[in-house]
């Protein structure tokens, strides 16, 4: 009978289980029932959204609600204390409590390995379970400490507001990364949800829905075929999987942040866009302006801005930005491999920085330069991307190695011949990065514009085809683990 109140590590609640959608449709009822200013209503999404949090992470909640009362408790004081040196103690304190619990569950075990690798040392190395969304969090919760410290905005009074503003669980367990002064302001005064909001709302649900499901799930089971055993297969295929991998990431994450984005608006709540058409960067600069955008807009402001920024010479700003994108590297993930990945962005971004500044190192027109910069960083992120998803450095190099050496253009023929649904996905899924924004624009437009009828109507026909075509159960999301 309450094997619903149950939760599994193995199988955590996300935004596209069948049951969590099906909740969240008896959620969004109940939820149009409250006034917009009712504290009830704001204690109803607190509960729902600490729910959520459990179905995905059990016990470890306790955690989180501790963080919570803890920086709420700590920013007021912060804001009332007058000497300087108690408010920097508090600060200090604040973040590395929220920082222990990030820095046990997800880097313990990579310390202790390092150590038994440089050292020969014994330490026991125990697989401890990572709460999801501790980084996100965790991160959010040092925006907010941090702002107060420098009364860039006002520490919150209200406690159940501050609880809304950390536990909203449309981008609770994996982002977008909210900042306070973005978000609280919203808390009191949402938006009336209107028919055109809630089509654009329904719009964005289907469009991360469909990235997620029927693009990124299905090309995922090749990806993870060849990462299996890269040396197994021949360079094209291992140069496809690298594709692959740059068109799963990009659509499982970015599917997820379209469906927060679209269930906030449900809400009446406005979260920021995550993602702008990386793909379409011309520049490694560009690229993170626009890829996982408020990861990146937190490091460089809680980073690489408090490092210095480029106040203090071009030497420490190349290095500033090095330590910026390597720590980026570690949030992702307690490997070398990733250290490698944000390493390797922090040297690109200050190669681009050192050599392309402005338009007059152009060599060609602007429109044959912006298509040459777009394929390069395209492809630099795509191959960098292999050090991201791939097991160890092994494996890496494994399949650099094929690609470099075990490459014959005929064998794209035979892979087309043979693996046809995955050539066809992957070409589904590169013209969708490619494609004008003018045609994204007008499929958005021509929605709005449809019946509310029909558009449950195509809902309906939705579901129905991801029933058909999926072969096994939906993957978790990836970013998840982070």
């Amino acid at each position: 009978m309450f094997s619903f109140l149950n939760y599994s590590f193995e199988h955590p609640w996300f935004f596209t289980n069948y049951s969590f959608l099906l909740v969240l449709g008896v959620f969004l009822m109940l939820y149009s029932i409250f006034r917009a200013d009712s504290k009830w209503k704001e204690v109803f999404v607190i509960l729902f959204s600490l729910f959520f949090y459990y179905k995905s992470s059990g016990p470890f909640l306790l955690i989180f609600i501790t963080m919570i009362i803890a920086d709420y408790q700590i920013a007021k004081a912060i804001e009332i204390v007058v000497n300087e040196r108690v408010r920097k103690m508090l600060l200090l304190v604040s973040i590395l409590f929220s920082l222990s619990f990030l820095l046990y569950f997800k880097y313990s075990g990579f310390f202790l390995m390092t150590l038994n690798e440089l050292f020969d040392s014994g330490f026991r190395v125990e697989k401890l379970f990572l709460p999801i969304g501790i980084s996100f969090y965790t991160f959010q919760s040092i925006s907010y400490i941090v702002d107060v410290y420098h009364r860039k905005i006002n520490s919150t009074r209200n406690f159940i507001d501050y609880a809304f503003y950390m536990t909203f669980f449309p981008h609770l367990v994996a982002g977008p990364i909210v900042r306070a002064r973005d978000f609280i302001p919203q808390i009191n005064n949402p938006m009336q949800v209107d028919s055109l909001i809630m089509k654009t709302a329904l719009f964005r649900i289907l469009v991360g829905l469909s990235k997620k499901v029927l693009i990124a799930d299905y090309i995922a089971r090749y990806v993870d075929m060849v990462h299996l055993s890269p040396g197994a297969y021949s360079g094209i295929e291992n140069l496809l999987a690298v594709y692959g991998y740059a068109c799963q990431i990009y659509f499982d994450f970015s599917g997820y942040s379209d469906i927060a984005i679209g269930i906030a608006l449900l809400m009446g709540y406005e979260l920021k866009e995550n993602f702008n058409n990386p793909y379409r960067a011309n520049s490694i600069t560009d690229f993170w302006r626009r890829w996982h955008i408020s990861l990146s807009s937190w490091l460089r402001d809680y980073i690489y801005i408090p490092l210095g920024g480029n106040r203090k010479g071009l030497i420490n700003t190349y290095l500033f930005l090095m330590a910026t994108m390597t720590i980026g590297g570690l949030w992702h993930g307690a490997s070398w491999n990733f250290v490698l990945w944000g390493v390797g962005h922090g040297v690109a971004l200050v190669i681009h920085k050192l050599f392309f500044k402005g338009e007059a190192n152009a060599i060609y027109n602007r429109k044959w330069s912006n298509i040459i910069g777009v394929f390069l960083t395209f492809h630099f992120v795509a191959f960098m991307w292999i050090f991201f998803r791939a097991i160890d450095f092994k494996d890496s190099f494994t399949i650099l190695h094929q690609i470099l050496f075990n490459t014959n253009p005929l064998d794209l023929i035979g892979f087309i011949v043979d693996r046809t649904a995955v050539f066809f996905m992957l070409m589904v899924g590169l013209l969708f990065i490619f494609i004008p924004s003018i045609v994204k624009e007008s499929l958005s437009k021509y929605f709005n514009k449809t019946s509310i009828w029909i558009i449950a109507i195509l809902m309906v026909m939705f579901f129905q085809i991801v029933l058909q075509l999926k072969t096994s159960e939906i993957a978790p999301f990836i970013y998840f683990q982070f």
